[in-house]
């Protein structure tokens, strides 16, 4: 139970994100604390996910308790397939705040969003629902269910299309396909046997980057304040610019009971991630016609035992994964095409342990992991390799700890807890052997990665109270929090060769990392039952040790509202519902290449002033046996022109649809 829990943790219910006419993951990720979610344009585009002040590739993506990763992204992680997770079949959505890389390994430095599916039900069910909107939208979803009345068998699958036949320009095609299925069956009252699929196939038109308007300062020092027209020009139309992207994440899971207070679990799970971006010679500015193409495999398994005697739950066990990092290069004349194959592979042993004493007031959490790398032998094309003749080694072995307690003192309804614990991320092989298409001279594809990068560590800390008030219909939370990054891997513009390979635009190095701490104040309230408040308040400081942009001077971490305001109301009438959802941020900085002088500036961007609407009336048919829900959003509703980091968003848009359910 979360109320048992001694982290910071947040559930986003099935119900919440139905009364918001929510659709895609980051939408419902939004009202969290210390959550800063950001999307560079409309549906499909790239998003990402900034947990307490941190980075992108900092925040861990589950799908079921299953680690989503893209092998072949820069930083390994699952940026690049967020804007491609709808909620076709959710039954909610958990957060932790604060490090999880003991429990859920790279990645997991500063939280970890698990996004979990429903489990079949043992009667037919189902539902079919249709959106259609502002800006081309059209949306179909359809889910169904059916099991076994003694529980021993049960499925669901689930389908949902998403086509956005305009966006925000007028062609910004977006079209996003998931599938995803769940199976489950139980042979023995002591053995469960569950399977489980997501599929999810993707296209979208891209722009080209914001630039620079007029003429840039002399030096890039310093800030300079966004005003589009005057000193920025944001993202515009590139009529040849795509991205096509694909993932298929399959999981088989056993667990056996082999007596009361033991178990044993059993996972396997296969990934497989594909992107490819095409940009020919249209569009704004300088354009080359070139194709990249990004592959990636992930296959893990793990076994554990899980021991729960008097007071305790133990668990420990080993797991094993594999990756594959695949990237290819074409050019039209096909004299600088290129491919790389590299993979990795680790072993990991884990353990944690949950102690619960003093009548379950006093929660006691450990957890430890350690796990070591070994890497292939990277293939290369036998022209134009970028690495040939270079040396590799294996990763160090990344070594975490993790340690959590909490006291709830049940006369005044108050809980007190803490939490510390180390975090890593393992270098992606992309940032060990990725490459950078230039259109200048031979070679087409030059090296960017290093072979060497050791992995980026961390330790956070954070604590806080909570409140419960009036019989838990006001439940009030503080939390402050602190995270070092020891060490990260950053982009330098001056790096070292690896050994006879040159890397003349730079490259990825290690360097020691910055500091991000703040507080988080959020109040759950429920005055009546038809009623429902949550609000919180984020204050972050984000430093680095080095300006992320080399020559600003600037030392505030990029992307990051030092304020932060969220605020969902619900109002119930039986029926009928009416939802606001708004979310308030102060300024941030962001990067801006000029293709002028080809520098990089820092810019201060306003903040967001994003509320909207969502009302819907739910009529019961056939004596409570059918339900056809209907329901209306109105996006932006204060029609606030917002950019994320020079991208456009969407104004004042809406949608209107309709549910059967049975």
């Amino acid at each position: 139970p979360i109320d048992e829990v001694s982290k910071t943790v947040n559930v986003i219910s099935g119900q919440e994100m139905r009364e918001r006419a929510d659709f895609s993951l980051v939408e419902s990720l939004r009202s969290i604390p210390g959550f800063r979610i950001q999307q560079l344009g409309g549906f499909g585009r790239t998003a990402n996910i900034k947990t307490r002040g941190l980075r992108n590739q900092d925040t861990a993506v589950l799908i079921d308790g299953v680690r989503l990763r893209d092998a072949s992204a820069i930083t390994g992680d699952a940026t690049p397939f967020l804007s491609d997770l709808t909620l076709t079949s959710v039954s909610s959505v958990e957060v932790l705040r604060g490090s999880g890389s003991s429990l859920y390994g790279t990645n997991a430095i500063g939280g970890t969003v698990n996004f979990i599916t429903p489990n079949p039900k043992a009667s037919p069910n189902g539902q079919l629902s249709y959106a259609a909107g502002g800006l081309g939208l059209q949306r179909f979803r359809g889910n169904f269910s059916d099991g076994t009345r003694d529980g021993k068998f049960g499925f669901n699958i689930a389908l949902a299309r998403t086509a956005y036949t305009k966006g925000i320009d007028g062609n910004d095609d977006a079209f996003n396909t998931n599938f995803q299925s769940r199976l489950l069956f139980q042979p023995t009252a002591n053995t469960n046997i569950s399977g489980r699929f997501f599929v999810s196939d993707a296209y979208v038109r891209l722009n080209s980057n914001p630039d620079t308007f007029g003429t840039p300062p002399a030096t890039n020092r310093g800030i300079i304040d966004a005003a589009a027209g005057v000193n920025l020009v944001p993202d515009a139309d590139d009529p040849d610019a795509v991205q096509k992207s694909q993932f298929f994440l399959g999981h088989v899971s056993l667990t056996q009971i082999l007596r009361p207070d033991m178990s044993f679990t059993a996972n396997y799970s296969g990934l497989r991630t594909s992107r490819k971006n095409e940009n020919g010679l249209l569009g704004v500015g300088f354009q080359s016609a070139s194709t990249s193409v990004f592959d990636g495999i992930i296959q893990t398994a793990n076994a554990a035992i899980n021991w729960t005697p008097s007071n305790q739950d133990i668990k420990f066990g080993y797991e094993f994964e594999h990756e594959k990092f695949g990237n290819e290069g074409f050019t039209p004349s096909g004299s600088g095409n290129f491919d790389t194959r590299v993979t990795q592979q680790s072993s990991t042993l884990f353990a944690r342990d949950l102690v619960s004493l003093f009548d379950d007031r006093l929660q006691i959490a450990g957890g430890f992991r350690a796990q070591v790398f070994g890497l292939g032998t990277p293939r290369f094309s036998l022209a134009n390799a970028p690495y040939s003749g270079v040396a590799v080694s294996d990763i160090p072995a990344a070594v975490t700890f993790d340690g959590a307690a909490s006291y709830f003192f049940r006369s005044s309804g108050t809980k007190l807890r803490a939490h510390v614990g180390t975090g890593y991320r393992v270098p992606s092989l992309y940032e060990r052997f990725g490459t950078f298409f230039s259109s200048f001279g031979t070679p087409r594809f030059v090296a960017l990665g290093d072979p060497g990068l050791k992995p980026e560590r961390s330790i956070a800390y954070d604590g806080g109270i909570e409140q419960s008030i009036a019989g838990d219909r006001v439940r009030l939370s503080a939390v402050y929090f602190y995270t070092q990054l020891t060490n990260t891997i950053g982009y330098g513009n001056i790096v070292p060769d690896i050994g006879t390979t040159t890397r003349p635009f730079g490259g990825y190095i290690n360097q020691k990392g910055g500091i991000a701490r703040g507080g988080e104040f959020s109040g759950r309230f429920a005055p009546t039952a038809s009623t429902e408040l949550f609000g919180s308040y984020t204050l972050t400081k984000s430093l680095q040790r080095q300006p992320q942009v080399t020559g600003s001077g600037v030392i505030e971490t990029l992307g990051i509202p030092e304020h932060q305001f969220t605020l969902v109301a619900t109002q119930r009438f039986e029926r009928f519902w009416v939802n606001f959802d708004l979310l308030v941020s102060s300024s941030y900085l962001a990067p801006i290449f000029s293709n002028s002088t080809f520098s990089t500036y820092v810019y201060r961007f306003d903040g967001n002033r994003r509320g909207d609407l969502t009302a819907g009336y739910t009529f019961k048919l056939k004596n409570d046996k059918f339900d056809l829900r209907l329901f209306g959003t109105l996006e932006n509703v204060f029609d606030n022109g917002y950019y994320e980091n020079g991208f456009r968003t969407a104004g004042r848009n809406g949608r209107v649809g309709l549910s059967f359910g049975f």
